[in-house]
């Protein structure tokens, strides 16, 4: 908290420094964006999670920081910030793109904030929704609504079967969002990362936590029902044509990767979920 508020202090300077030096005929510039004590996470959400999780740089402040963008979603509220060096940077950068469902997770930085390049250690993460999922979003909706009533288990089981019919199993194509969900004749080729990007998709639609697992060579999803993370892999069924690792309690297909980083996401998604 120390080092926040010097570092507060130093952008407070260099800012009114700024301002001071700017011609009279300047007065209609835009005002320069600051950082202020209401931007840092307004609550702890930290507390509500396995303590285990926070390592590293998976930290409570970046918990509070993500967890605060998450609850405010795409309202005007200012996002949260918390500090990320230079060194911890890709690590953060991969963990909120694992994140991406409808909507998409991104390093925040403020247009009219022009010296921000002094303060690479600030991180905020703001989301919005890209405007060509719109369509696919649309596209959705009759599956959507009509698994609305049902359980997040049965759900997530129909998910699953609805995107073996979109997609056929093929390493190294790429199907993305946009052209997997909208109309096209037979299946498309796509690898592991499609079809979890897929299920990411749907999950985020219906309102059911979800987010990737990668191991060297494969993808697939952890999603949260009947109170627990469960394993979904759905281009592994569709490829051997029966639902064997459909909501399983453990896989062992690959090495997750970023186990660290898997943890901290649980936690992000559903706090307390770990415990």
């Amino acid at each position: 908290m120390k080092s926040k508020k010097i570092v507060s202090l130093l952008l407070t300077g260099a800012m009114t420094a700024a301002l001071l030096a700017v011609p009279a005929q300047a007065a209609e510039a835009p005002q320069i964006y600051t950082i202020q004590a209401t931007h840092w996470s307004r609550e702890d959400f930290s507390q509500e999670a396995s303590p285990e999780v926070f390592t590293g740089v998976y930290s409570r402040e970046l918990c509070n920081a993500i967890r605060q963008t998450m609850v405010d979603s795409t309202s005007g509220t200012a996002p949260a910030y918390t500090q990320v060096s230079k060194e911890d940077y890709s690590s953060v950068k991969k963990l909120i793109g694992r994140m991406e469902g409808v909507l998409r997770y991104e390093h925040h930085v403020p247009q009219n904030f022009t010296d921000y390049w002094r303060y690479l250690d600030y991180f905020a993460v703001s989301t919005e929704m890209p405007e060509n999922y719109q369509a696919p979003l649309d596209f959705i909706q009759p599956v959507i609504e009509a698994t609305a009533e049902m359980t997040d288990r049965d759900r997530v089981e129909a998910f699953n079967d609805y995107i073996r019919t979109l997609l056929a199993y093929q390493k190294g194509k790429t199907a993305g969002i946009t052209q997997t969900f909208a109309p096209h004749t037979g299946e498309l080729k796509a690898a592991c990362g499609s079809y979890a990007r897929a299920m990411k998709f749907l999950c985020a639609a219906a309102d059911i936590p979800c987010f990737t697992v990668s191991s060297k060579t494969h993808t697939w999803n952890l999603v949260y029902v009947d109170g627990q993370w469960l394993h979904v892999d759905v281009s592994a069924n569709d490829l051997s044509g029966r639902n064997g690792v459909l909501l399983v309690e453990s896989y062992q297909t690959g090495r997750d990767q970023a186990p660290e980083a898997t943890a901290f996401l649980k936690e992000l998604f559903v706090p307390g979920s770990t415990k």
